[in-house]
């Protein structure tokens, strides 16, 4: 595997902004990094000579210099992204700009710690043989199931609690893989994915897989807290057969997994009954639990975030009604309290490409906290 480029803050910021926007001029890049056009040139000129970027001119309209603008260069750096669930394992390779190089995965009901790293052994050792030679790795970044420990070293997993709260993730792939890794519990992944096109600086992200979890984001910051486990909303929801994990949409449409989804529509007739009564109680419940939440935390929007069915998450939302702080109080008017939360449906295929993008995030801004 090929030496992770050293760069400067500044060649970072540059590459960050190109990827936002590409083809950019340097004048361009100057205004909107606020520096100056011979601090651009040194940012850029290593930048096109190691491949990253590329430069291309552009016939100039009328008369003077030709205009130069840059872009990333496909499939030169790259993130590596690892997703452990209880239900299966999958690490993804993408570069920069977000495009797939190669994934491979995993899927079987897990009973240990100690298989589910012999999996993920084999999963990252396919992976990183598989890489193109022109991808050189910057960092990796692993979504996890369960609870954080020691600031996010360690994992209180829904499988094997105990196995997995003996081993230091983090510092396993590093010394593994040689490269910086950035580690979060699914929840945070998913709210943190979020935060650069959310319109909202401040929200509440809730994730519905085979567990409940949660993020927080308050003023386009993650929230962390003491040990990296900050809004996870799913202590707020009671354990059981009503609990809104995957499986009890599943048993409701009389499924055993999404594979054979083709809608609400194509269901049998009782299966369709016995769904919308489950998305109206489900969806009863989390409004009741975000009600909760916002006194708590006092956030713009939630996004109900999940692998199910698109179609099925939206019908989900729609059933989610969450009261206004102040709305309860006598003689208070529609126009005298605050207005209620947005929510929002967020479909989710798999966390190891979010966790790319974590990694990704971690490589180009590495002094904001991850």
């Amino acid at each position: 595997m090929q030496t992770p480029p050293a760069m400067t803050d500044n060649q970072r910021a540059v590459l960050g902004a190109v990827l936002a926007v590409p083809d950019q001029q340097r004048l361009e890049l100057s205004i909107g990094l606020g520096l100056s056009a011979q601090t651009i040139m040194r940012a850029v000129l290593p930048l096109i000579d190691s491949g990253v970027l590329l430069e291309r001119t552009e016939p100039a309209a009328g008369r003077g210099k030709p205009a130069r603008s840059l872009r990333f260069s496909p499939g030169t750096l790259a993130t590596l992204g690892i997703s452990v669930a209880s239900d299966h394992i999958r690490v993804s390779c993408s570069d920069l700009a977000g495009v797939k190089l190669l994934t491979a995965k995993r899927a079987r009901a897990y009973e240990t710690a100690v298989a589910q790293l012999v999996d993920l052994d084999e999963l990252v050792a396919a992976v990183m043989d598989g890489l193109p030679d022109s991808a050189v790795l910057v960092g990796a970044g692993v979504s996890v199931q369960g609870y954080l420990l020691d600031g996010g070293k360690r994992i209180l997993a829904r499988v094997d609690p105990a196995g997995w709260a003996a081993i230091d993730l983090a510092a396993r792939l590093r010394d593994q893989l040689g490269l910086p890794v950035h580690l979060m519990n699914d929840g945070k992944t998913l709210a943190s994915s979020l935060i650069r096109t959310a319109p909202e600086p401040n929200f509440l992200c809730v994730h519905l897989g085979t567990g409940v979890g949660g993020g927080l984001v308050s003023n386009g910051m993650l929230v962390a807290g003491a040990n990296g486990n900050a809004g996870e909303i799913g202590q707020f929801f009671p354990h059981g057969p009503d609990r809104p994990v995957e499986q009890t949409f599943q048993r409701a449409a009389g499924l055993k997994d999404w594979s054979g989804w083709n809608g609400i529509a194509a269901l049998p007739a009782a299966d369709q009954d016995c769904l919308t009564a489950r998305l109206e109680s489900a969806g009863a419940m989390i409004g009741d639990v975000l009600a909760q939440a916002l006194a708590l935390l006092d956030f713009q929007a939630a996004y109900i975030c999940s692998r199910m069915p698109a179609d099925l998450l939206q019908a989900l939302v729609a059933q989610i009604d969450v009261m206004p702080l102040g709305q309860d109080l006598a003689g208070a008017g529609p126009d005298q309290t605050n207005p209620p939360p947005a929510v929002h449906a967020c479909h989710v295929p798999n966390h190891a490409n979010l966790a790319c993008r974590m990694a990704a995030e971690a490589f180009l801004s590495p002094t904001a906290p991850c």
